[in-house]
């Protein structure tokens, strides 16, 4: 067992080289504190003497379980007993330091040493590579060629930080100098300079030393192969992968993983069943890496059945094997977009039954419910969970927003800058956009313009995608001038941007300033206008009665390279119904060359009530009933016609079959009004509110007085 004698420590200013300062984490070294840390890597703390061998083992085991603080008290120890100008152990020290992380202190020991071997300078490239400090291994490596001459280790790490840095010129000099050295036989070095190469895009040299080189294996090939998927090149990776076997080279771990993931990025299910079936002949079908990366593959690439079916095999066939976090995500994800609400949730208790409680997890879980429109279950899950981060709020804001509950996206907006929650986050470029689109949706100015200047205060404001949410919500909330003063700010207008200020002013039945906004995108803008475009200013003719104009403008899409969908059918059939033009409407509606959806025959349905045309309205009715039987909105709008021409019979008729429709509940309808800045719901005979009085009171005044001026008009 090794022994180590512990003497009281007095720092001396005659010392020549100081202690390392300590890490915040990192606790008092007394001497009940280093025989708990000896006692924890089995080593003895009655100890007799102190001598390099020792210290270097001690050092050697705290290195490979990263024990710093050990470590530390160690150093304390060898400055006192002498041992400091030891090269073995200066150089164990720097081994520790480095691969702990503390490159402050290794560079401190390292400019207090008194005498530096190659494995000195070696270990401190390497100690820069791998935290990051590709530029200081690279300057540690010229001034190591002025004193010292590098060995095979040495120019190893010199490759790998030339490699993080993608300077191709210094692996040049570098090769050139292995070659002149007699170093190119080792075949490390050779995996080296082919990993460099490969690293820093210039793949044909790569492959060039792949096919010079004898002894290449599997580090080689999967080198290359990583190089190519590193710069985007997934076919040329699968190519060399193919040469690899053809070459008689079993493929590792990391192979593997490469692979899958350049052929996730191919897509093709031939392709992904292939090196599914490949994974399955070499093995590998018992790693959890590989396993996870294979269920993955499926899953972006949309083959969600063969995901499901890899996680059955994973969870129940394994020996105790849980998928990852990330694969668990995908796959809950997968249930929301793919409507399999029904699975999602046997997944969700899944997951509680085997406590598998992550973020990542739970997040996913979030946008699950959200796609499925179950607002209270997202919401269970997130009061549950442990901890959230700034996507688990934006995951549940996102859900309100998506499912019409805009009063209370906004309050969770709230909760976030109040830390409600217990976190601290700090809403990001999601959040704010989701804000944005409920104010939209609310038509509230001012809460948006509280918003805005978050946005601006944020540095937010220079993105286009909020730039364009905002001209929406002040469009919405009737500030044209505040639209069209953030369109002007903009440097760089996307086709988006024309897109809301054309829905803008078509909101607010500004028909002609539409028109204007779209004969400007098509002069002054790189952009054309796509399906959204004629949309919005088809719309805007709506508003504004512009019907000759509504019909150019929908008869010239297929100039532009934009087939006419169904929403341009609806807004078509709205034109000309509003117009008074039933028939063309009607006329219109029967020569589509698609069947009509039900959203374009309630379209024409609202017109009929508009003008009381009943026979029209009729004719309409048979069509819903048919394509909607279960449909509840047309069945009031056909029944309020009827009571509008006073046929009080047949609105009691469809009434009544609205009542016999199995399982439909009528919702009461409410409104919503903003009033300096706070939002009030209230519904019809609504006497909730604590002035109730006071409001109807105000009410029944105001009917008064126009009840006075229109007997007094006439």
């Amino acid at each position: 067992m090794l022994t180590l004698q512990l003497l009281p420590f007095t720092p001396t200013h005659s010392t020549a080289l100081q202690l390392p300062k300590q890490r915040k984490n990192i606790r008092n070294n007394s001497p009940v504190q280093l025989q708990k840390s000896l006692s924890s890597q089995n080593l003895s703390y009655h100890l007799l003497a102190l001598d390099s061998v020792s210290t270097v083992h001690a050092l050697k085991s705290c290195t490979g379980s990263r024990n710093l603080e050990l470590g530390t008290c160690i150093h304390a120890t060898v400055l006192k007993s002498g041992l400091h100008a030891n090269v073995f152990v200066n150089n164990s020290l720097l081994d520790t330091y480095r691969k702990c992380g503390c490159m402050e202190e290794a560079i401190k020991l390292f400019d207090h040493m008194s005498r530096r071997t190659v494995a000195s300078w070696t270990s401190m490239i390497s100690g820069y590579c791998h935290n990051g400090l590709a530029d200081e291994g690279i300057s540690t490596f010229v001034q190591m060629l002025e004193i010292e001459y590098p060995n095979e280790f040495t120019l190893a790490a010199a490759l790998q930080a030339l490699a993080q840095n993608c300077n191709f010129r210094f692996i040049c000099v570098v090769h050139s100098y292995i070659v002149k050295s007699g170093f190119l036989e080792d075949s490390f070095l050779q995996n080296s300079l082919i990993g460099a190469y490969a690293k820093s895009g210039v793949l044909v040299e790569a492959v060039k030393l792949l096919e010079r080189f004898s002894s290449r294996d599997v580090v080689s090939w999967t080198s290359v192969i990583s190089g190519f998927m590193l710069h985007g090149l997934m076919r040329e990776a699968l190519l060399v992968f193919f040469r690899m076997q053809e070459d008689g080279i079993i493929p590792n771990e990391v192979t593997i993983l490469s692979i899958l993931h350049a052929c996730s990025f191919i897509g093709g299910q031939r392709l992904l069943q292939w090196i599914h079936g490949l994974v399955s002949k070499l093995g590998w079908c018992r790693h959890e890496l590989v396993l996870n990366c294979v269920a993955q593959m499926y899953l972006t690439n949309g083959y969600f059945r063969e995901g499901i079916q890899i996680f059955s095999k994973f969870c129940f066939d394994g020996e105790g094997q849980f998928v990852s976090p990330e694969t668990m995500a995908t796959l809950l994800q997968g249930c929301g977009h793919s409507s399999f609400l029904k699975l999602g949730k046997q997944l969700h208790g899944y997951l509680i039954k085997h406590g598998f409680s992550s973020c990542v997890v739970e997040n996913s879980l979030i946008d699950m419910y959200a796609e499925n429109e179950e607002s209270d279950s997202a919401f269970e899950v997130f009061a549950r969970m442990n901890a959230r981060d700034i996507i688990s709020w934006n995951s549940l804001i996102t859900c309100l927003v998506k499912n019409g509950e805009f009063h209370e996206a906004l309050m969770l907006l709230k909760d976030i800058h109040s830390n409600r929650g217990g976190e601290t986050v700090r809403p990001d470029f999601i959040t704010m956009l989701e804000a944005i689109q409920a104010c939209s949706n609310l038509s509230s100015f001012m809460p948006g313009q509280v918003i805005h200047g978050c946005i601006t205060k944020a540095g937010l404001i220079c993105d286009i995608f909020i730039q364009n949410a905002l001209i929406s919500m002040y469009g919405r909330s009737g500030r044209l001038d505040l639209a069209e003063k953030i369109f002007e700010e903009i440097p760089t207008k996307d086709l988006g941007s024309w897109n809301s200020l054309i829905a803008a002013y078509g909101i607010n039945g500004n028909g002609r300033r539409a028109l204007q906004a779209f004969t400007e995108l098509n002069k002054s803008s790189p952009h054309k206008p796509n399906s959204i475009t004629f949309t919005n200013i088809l719309s805007a003719c709506s508003h504004a009665g512009l019907v000759e104009v509504g019909y150019e403008m929908f008869n010239c899409m297929k100039e532009y390279a934009v087939e006419p969908s169904m929403e341009h059918f609806v807004c078509l059939v709205d034109l000309l119904g509003r117009s008074g033009k039933l028939e063309e409407a009607e006329a219109f509606i029967k020569e589509m060359s698609v069947t009509p959806s039900n959203d374009v025959w309630r379209a024409l349905l609202g017109a009929c009530g508009f003008y009381g045309n009943i026979s029209i309205a009729e004719r309409v009715a048979n069509k819903l009933s048919i394509q909607d039987p279960e449909g509840k909105v047309w069945r009031v709008s056909l029944s309020n016609i009827y009571a509008c021409r006073g046929q009080w019979e047949n609105a009691a008729k469809v009434r009544a079959g609205l009542r016999q429709v199995e399982g439909m509940k009528r919702e009461g309808g409410w409104s919503i009004v903003e009033v300096e800045g706070e939002m009030f719901r209230f519904m019809v005979n609504d006497t909730r509110h604590p002035e109730s009085k006071l409001i109807y009171a105000v009410i029944s005044g105001m009917m008064k007085h126009v009840r006075e001026d229109v007997t007094n008009l006439l």
